[in-house]
């Protein structure tokens, strides 16, 4: 009886074990809450265990210029999900960190705090974003220990990079001076050249990282991204501009440009790794950041919650060929599966018999006409690819033909 009590309590702590699932929570880093951060927060989070809201961004110089996010509190209020505070704060001259805190900025520490408590939100922590120089972090502990009294018995957690474990000593003084930390797993090491490989979030350097920063003892979340950047490079190929959701829509005709993306299928099998080594002390993921929609270099939020989900799949890209009432056929072609995808780099179109009059390409596709009977529709290397979102349905070009011809049509996707 005995024994079987024990294999049934065995059973039950792998059934607790496998059910548990990581918290998974999201940055809000917006300066303004336009409607569609308004309504991302109200309609998309409902899969989440927690914000972190931007309150204000500061720039210690002469004096202390500060600029204060229009945070909507109702918001928060009627979604009703733990909220910590972030204060962004920039290095002051001359990399001085003690210089940086002692600015006015320690005051802000209160105010926030304060200010969301009158608008009816009760902030869970308050989180420091400082880029501290690896060579000041004794001087970074020693501010933040005297943070505590701003704080009002509020838990301070602070943002931190991996490089800083190079430091193991100090980075240990550093965490221990906080109640939570979030080891950012995401950045963009500056290429030298156009051809360099970049990535934003390395799986295994990640997973190198979160192993490490989970030996100082410290609870902390790893904070994966759901952004890209656009790397702009000169004719002699060096990198000249690094942009984000701000970029222009305009690209100079003498650059060239890359797009790093976080790559969904990447993340989730990140994610999935974290989970599975069920490191020490990590208590779960925040992305860098909510998605608000359509953005040109953010996921969407069907995107985002199929990564959380861990349901990704390949692109299902769909083809159509639709007569028109003057006797072409359009090209079409639409995404089918939930996950945002690029266009597929070659669309061949196939038939037996009848000869292809005209033809013509769009959306930046160009026809190549490399058999008899078949065309191909290429995407333009000289553009870069968007991610489309699902449903989203693109006429890619255009075929005439001398008869009424039988097609197939096949979709040939980009590795990257």
């Amino acid at each position: 009886m005995l024994r079987l009590l024990y294999f049934i309590t065995l059973f039950l702590a792998s059934l607790c074990w496998m059910s548990a699932k990581m918290e998974q929570k999201a940055y809000i880093w917006q300066r303004v809450w336009d409607a569609r951060v308004k309504a991302s927060v109200l309609e998309n989070t409902k899969n989440i265990d927690g914000l972190t809201v931007l309150f204000a961004e500061f720039h210690p110089a002469d004096g202390l210029d500060y600029f204060q996010a229009d945070i909507d509190y109702n918001a928060l209020k009627l979604r009703a999900l733990p909220a910590v505070l972030a204060l962004r704060l920039n290095l002051a001259p001359e990399y001085n960190v003690s210089r940086s805190f002692n600015s006015g900025f320690k005051i802000w520490v209160s105010k926030a705090i304060e200010t969301a408590r009158e608008n009816g939100v009760d902030p869970v922590a308050l989180e420091i974003d400082f880029d501290c120089p690896t060579s000041q972090l004794d001087a970074y502990s020693e501010e933040l220990r005297d943070l505590r009294k701003y704080l009002g018995g509020v838990p301070l957690s602070i943002t931190t990079l991996p490089t800083w474990m190079q430091r193991p000593d100090a980075f240990r003084q550093l965490v221990e001076a906080t109640d939570h930390f979030v080891l950012q797993a995401h950045s963009i090491k500056r290429p030298e050249t156009f051809d360099d490989a970049v990535a934003l979030c390395e799986r295994e350097q990640s997973l190198k990282w979160t192993k490490q920063a989970a030996s100082f003892g410290v609870p902390f979340h790893v904070a994966l991204p759901t952004y890209a950047y656009r790397l702009a490079f000169d004719s002699e190929g060096k990198l000249v501009e690094v942009s984000g959701e701000n970029a222009s829509l305009m690209q100079n005709p003498d650059w060239r440009y890359r797009v790093i993306r976080s790559g969904p299928k990447l993340m989730a099998a990140l994610v999935q790794s974290i989970e599975a080594h069920a490191y020490p002390n990590c208590e779960g993921i925040i992305w860098y950041r909510l998605p608000i929609g359509k953005e040109r270099y953010n996921w969407d939020n069907l995107t985002w919650h199929a990564v959380m989900d861990g349901t990704i799949d390949d692109p299902d890209w769909q083809t159509f060929a639709v007569p028109q009432e003057d006797g072409a056929v359009e090209i079409q072609i639409e995404l089918k599966t939930p996950t945002a995808s690029k266009p597929p780099m070659e669309v061949r179109l196939t038939w037996a018999e009848g000869t292809a009059l005209a033809w013509d390409g769009q959306r930046n596709y160009q026809v190549l006409t490399n058999t008899d009977h078949g065309l191909t529709w290429k995407w333009s290397s000289e553009t870069l690819m968007p991610e489309l979102s699902t449903q989203t349905r693109w006429t890619i070009g255009w075929v005439r033909f001398d008869r009424k011809a039988k097609l197939q049509i096949t979709t040939f996707q980009s590795d990257d």
